[in-house]
């Protein structure tokens, strides 16, 4: 056994470095180990490591600093899933529970079509305590296509405080009309005396759009085998209409042109800054999916590519300190040949 020599004093950003490490360490257990019911965790849905790191991102950003500048408001989730999920035997807290958690908003409209995950989705909530299960509406399982329009209408979401909508979709659920009344609800007001604080913004959204996955399954590369794409209908739906991309399928662009016409129609809304940013495989760095920051607050945009800059490092202490089955088995130490 080789005898390390004892520690030098440390020096102060090395010590810094240290508190932070023990810091993150003890974030990833207070936000990852929770209670679970039996019959939650026989039904729970496996996450990717790309689900955790964009969880992480969204805990990272409205605990680090939303909750300062714009908490009180309202939160919107437009699939708001079964609350939690399962990665290397280790409990996450999904999107609308992290929401919960970071104390950040006055109300939170948690939305989610599937039956089954609204019904695992009211047990998890009902495991809050009672001050931030009070702040939570789930509201009856339906489309976020409907049911944001008509919350909209009916001016639930208070138009004098911020609000934060996370549009997450597994595919191309989310429909462009949604987003264009999410953002015609609120006026973008500047401030000239203070341009970085603006008095009024529209409220920010958070979307996740599918280049990777869904989107590419319906934008074949071969045109001459697949002259029409048999998603016309979904990307219609997802783009605003068809003028809103046929020029780039006839032209024969790849898919990623649908993320760059995507953002040009987010801009075109009245929003200062759209910040796609791509969320990859922790491992391999693949890219899965976009993430489009949409927003009016200069802050709001270095806060988020902070929040990003530390997925990396906190994923990298979960498969540390997180085994993966194999590992109940296995020893992860190296062979001392």
């Amino acid at each position: 056994m080789i005898r390390r020599p004892p520690r030098s004093t440390l020096d102060r950003s090395s010590a810094a470095s240290d508190v932070y490490k023990r810091q993150l360490e003890t974030e990833i257990e207070q936000a990852t180990h929770h209670p679970v019911a039996k019959d939650l965790a026989t039904e729970m849905r496996e996450f990717h490591g790309w689900t955790i790191d964009k969880l992480e991102i969204l805990r990272l950003y409205l605990r680090g600093g939303y909750v300062r500048v714009a908490g009180g408001g309202s939160y919107i989730d437009a699939f708001a899933g079964q609350g939690q999920g399962a990665f290397n035997g280790t409990t996450f807290s999904g999107s609308a529970i992290v929401a919960a958690q970071s104390e950040a908003f006055g109300r939170l409209h948690l939305i989610e079509q599937d039956q089954r995950s609204h019904r695992l989705l009211a047990q998890r909530l009902a495991e809050l305590p009672d001050k931030l299960r009070a702040r939570c509406e789930l509201h009856p399982p339906g489309d976020c296509n409907q049911i944001i329009p008509t919350l909209l209408d009916a001016a639930v979401i208070n138009s004098d405080k911020p609000c934060f909508a996370f549009l997450d979709p597994d595919s191309t659920q989310l429909a462009w009309e949604t987003i264009e009344a999410l953002a015609a609800y609120k006026t973008y007001t500047p401030n000239p005396v203070e341009p970085k604080k603006p008095k009024a913004c529209k409220i920010e959204l958070w979307i996740l759009f599918n280049t990777h996955q869904a989107i590419y399954r319906l934008w074949a590369d071969n045109r001459e085998k697949y002259p029409e794409t048999m998603g016309a209908d979904a990307l219609d739906h997802l783009m605003g209409g068809r003028e809103a991309w046929w020029d780039l399928w006839e032209s024969g662009q790849p898919s990623n042109a649908l993320l760059r016409r995507y953002v040009e129609r987010l801009k075109s809304l009245g929003y200062q800054y759209v910040l796609p940013q791509p969320v990859r495989d922790p491992v391999d760095g693949r890219v899965h999916y976009y993430m489009i920051h949409v927003t009016d607050h200069p802050s709001a945009l270095g806060l988020m590519r902070w929040a990003k800059k530390q997925t990396g490092r906190i994923y990298a202490c979960l498969l540390y300190t997180s085994p993966s089955p194999r590992d109940r088995t296995r020893s992860r130490m190296p062979s001392s040949a």
